[in-house]
């Protein structure tokens, strides 16, 4: 354990450095919190010249409308490519496995609050852990994502890449009580520091809350270290943060228990109760393993044979033979290397790549000017009609009755006065404020590439369907790029996530599988089936696989349309000829794969049926005659 002199200047050496990468960073958090504002509709209108500004009496928000128009509901699924053809099976559990995962994870409510974050500010994060308390009933710990806003994520100034970065920082709000518990610590009674990492800067801190400040940094040895605070608390302090790690005593270094309530357990060794977390380079094997090549790999292996020792130091020797006496060697577990990740445990989404810069390009910054006219104009024609109206004109000294009764009296003086009674209807003209309105919002789309086509709306320019169709494809091809970033950002997720459980996950993972039939499959993520030995006799983690997506999981994702797909390719005969049991089974199948409803009790009882016709055929072509024997 470092001493508290030690600890107070590793902790003033990193608050120095958070506070000035944050405030290099200060503006562009309070652009973000302009965004916000902005996609949910402010009525703040900027004042040319630098003059007061005012507020908008009538907002269309336009900004909502494009982002919500580019909302991908779809989770990109992962493919795991092998780069060894021995590890092919290996490839298919890792992609199970990750499928498990996403079920497991509210990814769909991650993915939904994405698809509207990075288009406003240009980016988010993803960040993974390891939960030493989640998991199933047999696991000791299970993978942990979570976002990140980019108000939260502040990197080192100048870099633009973050596995490129020395350091970076996390900032999150966390309940006081809930970090005491985590950490055995007692923090103070203040409140968050960085409001801003929870909500807009301008709302106050919520009593109970702190806020966490974690660095990430790379150690010397090229790794992954951290430190975490809290005001003048230190929580963590990790030279290799994602290597194992095991208490030990601080006096003789024997393994000890890890501490409860902030206090170290005896040492059994010495006695001593001060203890220390170390990395761990090596682990014992839990169980025998068998490797890829057939050997079999045992979890403890007995030592050398030790010669029998006298009293007076004499080795002692068969009387018969004169051969010195050997006893069996120690036990000992059989050890391998620890996996470590080696990487920061975060992924950047970007919405579009943009030199000299983390994030990508935003959204609202493309078409904020187009907004803000819009919310000029129509506050424009709003005050036009409001101040329009009728006025009735009538001779001096002559009242009217403003009642809301049908039949109203007028009196007068004289027949002549009737004649000065008249009604003028002012009404503005609205028609180039509401035409530039339009022009705006028509420079906005054009900017987005998005057209009325895509967003399912009537288009006049479109003569036909097949037209339609080719207006939203185009709109679509000019969205491609942020459907890639997409795609890359979740194939470097599912990679990390990997990299994780490889290092981490002791205990199989239970997964589901499908076989080539459909059927389910019940198997485990076993992290040991990934130990290799190479060609020098040293044994190592195959984390060697390339991670994508699969393009063709939109369209898994709209099943209706995969099983009207499949239907047609029943109806043109990919199947087998149309009305046998045969293609009927196939059918399906590959129903009951995509997941249509009740297909697997139809899928069950096509197979009875096929099962039936097989045999018969089988006993018919066993009589004599039919090609088969009498005997």
């Amino acid at each position: 354990m470092k001493d508290k002199g030690q600890e107070k200047k590793r902790r003033a050496f990193w608050q120095a450095r958070l506070d000035d990468a944050r405030r290099q960073y200060a503006e562009k958090r309070e652009r973000m919190d302009r965004r916000e504002d902005c996609y949910k509709g402010t009525r703040h209108i900027p004042a040319a010249g630098g003059g007061a500004a005012k507020a908008a009496g009538n907002v269309r928000n336009i900004i909502y409308e494009l982002i919500e128009s580019q909302v991908d509901a779809s989770i990109p699924q992962p493919r795991v490519t092998a780069v060894h053809p021995e590890d092919r099976q290996l490839a298919k559990k890792i992609e199970a496995m990750l499928l498990a995962q996403i079920r497991q994870r509210n990814f769909k409510e991650m993915n939904d609050e994405q698809e509207r974050t990075v288009p406003i500010q240009g980016g988010d994060f993803w960040h993974v852990e390891w939960d030493p308390e989640g998991g199933f009933h047999c696991q000791m710990g299970d993978l942990s994502v979570e976002l990140r806003h980019p108000k939260q994520v502040i990197p080192q100034p100048g870099v633009y890449d973050l596995e490129k970065m020395d350091y970076l920082f996390v900032l999150v709000s966390q309940s006081r009580r809930a970090l005491e518990k985590r950490y055995g610590v007692r923090l103070p009674e203040e409140g968050e520091s960085d409001v801003a990492a929870r909500t807009a800067a301008e709302e106050g801190a919520v009593e109970g809350l702190v806020t966490q400040n974690i660095a990430y940094y790379r150690n010397g040895a090229g790794g992954v270290g951290c430190f975490s605070w809290v005001g003048d608390v230190t929580l963590e302090d990790m030279e290799d943060y994602q290597s194992r790690r095991q208490w030990v005593c601080a006096g003789c270094g024997a393994t000890v228990d890890p501490p409860r309530g902030g206090k170290a357990a005896r040492c059994p060794v010495c006695g001593a109760k001060s203890a220390r977390s170390e990395p761990v380079r090596v682990q014992a094997l839990p169980r025998d393993v068998t490797l890829p090549g057939g050997e079999v790999l045992a979890a403890v292996s007995e030592g050398p044979a030790q010669p029998v020792v006298n009293p007076d130091g004499t080795l002692q020797r068969d009387e018969v033979t004169g051969e010195i006496i050997l006893m069996p060697g120690e036990v000992q577990p059989t050890v391998v290397p620890a996996y470590s990740p080696g990487t920061y445990p975060l992924v950047l989404r970007r919405n579009v790549r943009l030199f000299g810069q983390l994030l990508g390009a935003s959204d609202v910054d493309a078409v904020e000017d187009q907004q803000v006219a819009i919310n000029k104009y129509g506050t424009k024609i709003q005050e036009k009609l409001l101040k329009g109206g009728s006025y009735v004109t009538l001779p001096q000294g002559v009242n009217i009755e403003t009642t809301d009764r049908e039949l109203k009296i007028i009196r007068l003086k004289n027949p002549a006065d009737k004649a000065l009674i008249s009604v003028l209807n002012i009404q503005p003209d609205t028609s180039r404020d509401q035409q530039m309105l339009e022009v705006n919002y028509s420079w906005a789309k054009s900017t987005l590439g998005i057209t009325d086509a895509f967003q399912g709306k009537y288009d006049a320019s479109a003569t036909s369907g097949t037209a339609k169709q080719f207006s939203a494809n185009q709109s679509a091809g000019r969205l491609q790029s942020k459907r890639e970033m997409k795609n890359q950002a979740y194939a470097r997720l599912y990679k990390l996530m990997f990299q994780f459980m490889l290092a981490y996950a002791d205990e199989p993972y239970p997964m589901t599988l499908r076989g080539a039939d459909g059927t389910v499959e019940y198997a485990h993520f076993d992290r040991y089936e990934f130990l290799k030995r190479d060609a020098a006799g040293q044994l190592y983690w195959n984390d060697e696989f390339l991670f994508d997506v699969d393009p063709a999981s939109n369209l898994a994702a709209n099943r209706e349309t995969l099983w009207t797909m499949i239907d047609q390719k029943y109806q043109a005969g990919a199947f087998g000829p149309l009305g046998e049991t045969a293609s009927l089974y196939r059918l399906w199948t590959l129903l009951a794969e995509t997941g249509y409803p009740h297909a697997e009790a139809m899928k069950a009882s096509v197979g009875q049926q096929l099962e039936k016709e097989q045999g018969g055929q089988a006993q018919e072509s066993a009589l004599p005659g039919k090609g088969g024997s009498a005997l």
